[in-house]
């Protein structure tokens, strides 16, 4: 990737568009799947526009897992929601088997003219490194899946979903379902991100192709998924904290600004230390995957750090707004919404902090 392209969507996701871009695709509460938890005219257009535009700057396509982090982060300083991150890890995944019938899919998300939803959760408890139970079907014809994914994000804007499950030995699988298949259900969810999210229902679902034995394979995407997320984490805490420092120079106490108080500038200078340490971190391990490495126990690692500073930057943010900040009008509660879901969607503080000493230690990851 090239920097004339990184400045392109350093200007997409940059200051003057990251305000319309952190509200994109809000719902109200307990929209389901009537005309309330449709997008707006407005909103719809919006979103296709910069999902075109990233299509346009070949950010689809495949790169180096270092220019995947640099786009990471620019999108979650945004806090910019979409298919995008999961398509890239279903593609990953996808590729990996090495079977053929998935090139078409693949040319297609390629070029921006696919995505694809990654169901791996059978619940609020367990995580990604231990997909839900998959109950595969031998049909005459070919395969089908059942089982649950109550937690699978833009499920109704991707033509397929990518779903990893334990198989009946216990290891993952993965299995491509086509959305639009008799036995595919999908219903709304509320979420406190103000994300979009999905209960996926799956009965007897007809699969894409083969259902294929991905124990060797998921874990390496999953880590390099992980840094990604953790990139993004670390771009969303550095906004979250110049959003607050825009705050602090424009109230006055005392007859000066805010930001010229000692105790909070002494804590935002601290939190901006730590988000660009933790976006170096992120750096640094997505170019240990680039040469080859094995990087499951320090992707667990920045993933954990970058989601505890994601939380505490945001709730920094939201303090230093005062009462304002709690309201609807300020996007400091934005960064704190995200953050709360964003920071374990790949995996929770204990989660991660088990299997990155299980891993470091070389023993077994306790179950």
């Amino acid at each position: 990737m090239t920097t004339a392209v990184l400045d392109e969507l350093r200007e997409l996701f940059g200051q003057e568009l990251a305000p319309v871009l952190r509200r994109l695709g809000e719902r109200p509460r307990g929209a389901a799947d009537g005309p309330a938890a449709r997008l707006g005219e407005e909103d719809a257009g919006t979103r296709d526009a910069v999902w075109a535009t990233l299509a346009e700057l070949g950010a689809f396509g495949p790169h180096r897992e270092a220019e995947r982090v640099a786009i990471a982060e620019l999108m979650g300083a945004a806090l910019y929601q979409s298919p995008y991150a999961d398509t890239v890890t279903a593609a990953a995944l996808l590729a990996a088997t090495g079977d053929p019938a998935y090139g078409p899919l693949l040319d297609e998300a390629a070029r921006g003219a696919a995505a694809v939803a990654l169901a791996v959760r059978e619940d609020g408890l367990s995580g990604p490194a231990r997909p839900g139970p998959l109950t595969v079907h031998r049909e005459a014809d070919g395969y089908a899946v059942s089982g649950r994914r109550p937690f699978t994000a833009f499920a109704a804007d991707c033509g397929h979903l990518a779903v990893v499950g334990a198989g009946s030995d216990g290891e993952p699988v993965l299995a491509l379902v086509p959305r639009e298949r008799p036995g595919v259900r999908l219903t709304r969810r509320d979420d406190i991100g103000r994300g979009d999210l999905y209960a996926v229902e799956l009965d007897r679902a007809a699969v894409s192709g083969a259902v294929h034995p991905v124990g060797a394979l998921w874990p390496a995407v999953l880590a390099a998924a992980r840094v990604r997320q953790a990139a993004a984490l670390a771009g969303a805490a550095r906004a979250a904290v110049e959003l607050a420092a825009e705050r602090l120079r424009s109230r006055q106490a005392f007859g000066q600004p805010l930001a010229r108080q000692q105790a909070p500038a002494h804590r935002l200078a601290a939190l901006a230390a730590e988000a660009a340490t933790a976006a170096a971190f992120a750096r640094s391990v997505a170019a240990a995957a680039d040469r080859g490495e094995d990087v499951r126990a320090t992707a667990a690692q920045v993933l954990y750090l970058a989601g505890d500073l994601a939380r505490r930057a945001a709730a920094e943010s939201v303090h230093l707004h005062g009462a304002h900040g709690m309201t609807e009008a300020c996007d400091a509660q934005l960064f704190l919404r995200r953050a709360a879901v964003d920071s374990q969607w790949l995996g929770t503080g204990t989660e991660l902090l088990r299997e990155a000493a299980a891993l470091l230690s070389d023993t077994p990851n306790p179950r």
